[in-house]
């Protein structure tokens, strides 16, 4: 009888080593099947555009600021900014005054959410009102392009649904990112940027007052600010 008893404490251990040997394969098993598109897996800082627009007051100080302010952010790296456009507003605004406009690229490890509500906070710092809508502003920022990232819901468009159609917002991009392609249309901002000058034909020129380069400003730039 004593030798049935080990035996079947032998085959208990044998079956209780095959489900540990089970478990650990699951585990393995488990962490290969992880999505490509995991953003852990991906991890680094995110390559980010904003538009930047004033046309009230000191318009360039409020450009310098917000890039400023951006800096000032944990998590927010400016690598890259554009020259300041002067141009003349469009659309419903046409009546107001002139613009300063600027792109920049930065590199980040905030969520989209967690940018744009960065964005807004420096907005209300610089003393924008959103009391009419395309009223005048103090300063305006608008996420273009966040990584490759598509999405479109009640709080974030991205890429920003307006921006191949915008020349105020083409040129300074095109300026710092040339070669940048647009996810969803499939575009270089070069190939845009040439399709909407095609586009406004002898409305569009590089030398009239309405689109006026004031002054650039690159990569590490910021000591004068």
């Amino acid at each position: 009888m004593a030798k049935k008893k080990k035996k079947k404490k032998t085959a208990k251990k044998k079956t209780a080593k095959k489900k540990t040997a089970k478990k650990k394969t699951a585990k393995k098993k488990a962490t290969v099947m992880k999505p490509k598109n995991d953003i852990r897996k991906k991890g680094g800082p995110k390559k980010v555009y904003l538009s930047l627009g004033s046309n009230v007051g000191d318009r360039e100080e409020y450009i310098e600021q917000a890039v400023f302010l951006l800096e000032k952010i944990k998590g927010v790296k400016v690598t890259k900014r554009s020259t300041n456009y002067e141009t003349a507003a469009e659309g419903k605004s046409s009546r107001q005054p002139p613009y300063i406009n600027a792109a920049i690229e930065l590199t980040t490890n905030l969520a989209p959410e967690k940018l744009l509500a960065a964005c807004q906070d420096i907005e209300i710092t610089l003393g924008r009102e959103r009391e009419v809508e395309w009223g005048p502003r103090t300063i305006d920022m608008d996420i273009l392009l966040f990584d490759d990232l598509i999405r479109s819901d009640d709080v974030l468009q991205i890429p920003h649904p307006l921006m191949h159609d915008r020349m105020f917002v083409l040129k300074p991009l095109r300026e710092i990112a040339p070669n940048l392609m647009h996810p969803m249309l499939e575009k270089t901002i070069d190939q845009l940027f040439q399709e909407k000058k095609s586009e406004m034909g002898d409305k569009y020129d590089d030398d009239l007052p309405g689109f006026k380069q004031i002054k650039g400003g690159f990569v590490d730039d910021y000591e004068r600010w």
